[in-house]
């Protein structure tokens, strides 16, 4: 009689990237200047949506292309935006169960050119990544009911996924300028980014809190002035829903921006002193349980030989999640005469993250982007690339597997003579699973044709090296561990000194 249990596994059916073309012949609406000068055409994909039907896997979102460009006086800075829809469809080689999906995006390049001084001719390509994991389930022996059977068993602790949900909602506010600043006319750029703060778990529910940092740049009425620029705090509290969760258990929460739409919002007077801000948030909850699995490892007969069925299988546990801020300060040089920043942000960051020599190190590559003034007071774009590394203590016992990300939280500058010295604050954050593979005995059969041969000899002198295992010696002369122990006076599992060992038959 074989005992059996079920393990419950995670199952990564598709982990890869779908590259999507940007394509675009565009005329310029007749509310935008003419074009002297290109600066920066930006992409800006996002994901929406993300659903899984069978062995299909769809990511809708949208994709937003920037260009900012100098209009004809070559002394105003202009931006014209435009977005469109996009599908990602992939196959899986399997249709998952119990689904969950993790998406992000990543530009691979973009070439834009002005082919009149009102025609834009654009290509490029960003990529859809996603990892989709399922449930898998595996029936193992847990033990044997038989008297003849030596057996080997170990206790396996492991956290598996019992609960994923995807909710959007959305933070809006109406924000108010500074004293002091000029009003609102025009919107030409807007960054959000999305932090968690902590997360309450409840019975199926969990409430998150956290806050939207929002970066504006602006223009004036004024058209000889240059932009201007806001940054904000939005907190805000949600309530997420997500089967499976329980309090004390344990889960992560991740948030993406979906979408940004700012406006500017006239007061009473008639001024523009305020912006209209909806920031769409696209929340995934994943809640794990620990679960433990008594598994046999190892079994032979004393009396017939034994056909042992395995299955090998990687089991990945979450060892746990680890955040961190680092402080990142680098310099740039300037070669064109830089007298003034009107603007600086950073593209998305690129982190990886892995475990070595007992510390989590994470390596990120940062590409700093900055709007200028130079002496004749003319505006200007550059860019520069910086890296960063950051290392923390962990503890683990096995490999691991790192998914890692990483958000500018905080941009800072301090201009000198013919150079820029930059801080950038970055919250990297990395979810560290182990990694342990077994072989597992997935059935046994008792070979009747094959008896053991037994020695008529009730005692056997076997001469045993420090590390023997006590399994492999009692398997060889087909005894029992408990036997040798208890005749030579041992309580470990192996030899701790080389000698004489005396081994009941």
């Amino acid at each position: 009689m074989l005992n059996r249990e079920v393990l419950s596994a995670s199952e990564a059916v598709y982990d890869g990237c779908q590259e999507q073309p940007i394509d675009l012949d565009i005329s310029l609406p007749d509310y935008c200047p003419d074009i002297q000068r290109i600066l920066k055409c930006q992409v800006i994909p996002s994901i929406s949506s993300r659903n899984v039907s069978g062995d299909r896997l769809e990511v809708e979102g949208t994709c937003a292309v920037r260009v900012y460009y100098l209009d004809a006086g070559a002394a105003a800075v202009r931006c014209y935006e435009t977005e469109s829809p996009y599908l990602a469809a992939v196959t899986l080689k399997q249709p998952p169960e119990q689904p969950r999906v993790y998406t992000s995006t990543r530009v691979e390049y973009v070439n834009c050119r002005p082919t009149s001084p009102r025609r834009l001719d654009i290509h490029g390509a960003f990529s859809v990544c996603a990892r989709v994991c399922g449930r898998a389930d595996t029936e193992i022996v847990a033990s044997a009911d038989e008297k003849e059977m030596e057996q080997q068993t170990s206790e396996l602790s492991v956290n598996t996924c019992n609960g994923f949900a995807q909710q959007p909602f959305t933070v809006e506010d109406t924000l108010e300028l500074s004293a002091g600043k000029t009003p609102a006319e025009t919107v030409l750029r807007t960054d959000a980014c999305a932090v968690l703060k902590t997360s309450e778990l409840m019975q199926g529910q969990v409430m998150a809190a956290g806050e939207v940092r929002l970066h504006i740049l602006y223009l004036s009425s004024d058209e000889n002035a240059a932009p201007e620029t806001m940054e904000y705090v939005m907190p805000f509290t949600q309530l997420l829903d997500c089967e499976g969760i329980a309090e004390g258990g344990n889960c992560r929460v991740q948030l993406s921006v979906s979408g940004t739409e700012v406006e500017v919002h006239p007061d009473y007077s008639g001024d523009s002193s305020a912006f209209d801000v909806h920031v769409h948030l696209l929340a995934s909850v994943t809640s794990f349980t620990s679960q433990t699995v008594s598994a046999l490892m190892d079994a032979y007969s004393r009396a017939y030989e034994l056909n042992i069925t395995r299955k090998q299988k990687t089991l990945e546990s979450l060892n746990g999640i680890v955040s961190d801020t680092c402080s990142h300060r680098f310099t740039v040089q300037c070669d064109n005469g830089l007298t003034q920043i009107l603007d600086l942000w950073n593209e998305p960051c690129t982190v990886t993250a892995v475990v070595e020599n007992g510390e989590l190190k994470f390596n990120g590559k940062l590409q700093i982007c900055i709007l200028a003034l130079n002496q004749e007071n003319a505006p200007f774009y550059f860019e520069r690339t910086t890296e960063f590394a950051c290392s923390k203590p962990i503890e683990t016992k096995c490999d691991t597997r790192c998914v890692a990300d990483g958000k500018v939280l905080n941009l800072s500058y301090r201009l000198t003579s013919g150079e820029i010295e930059l801080k950038a604050e970055i919250l990297l954050t990395a979810e560290v699973y182990d990694l342990q593979t077994f072989r597992f005995i997935t059935d046994i059969e008792e070979d009747t044709t094959k008896p053991k041969e037994k020695d008529s000899a009730a005692l056997c002198i076997y001469f045993a090296d420090t590390g023997e295992k006590l399994w492999d010696i009692a398997c060889h002369y087909c005894t029992s561990v408990s036997a040798i122990r208890d005749e030579n006076g041992l309580t470990g599992d192996t030899v701790e000194t080389p000698g004489m060992l005396l081994i009941p038959m």
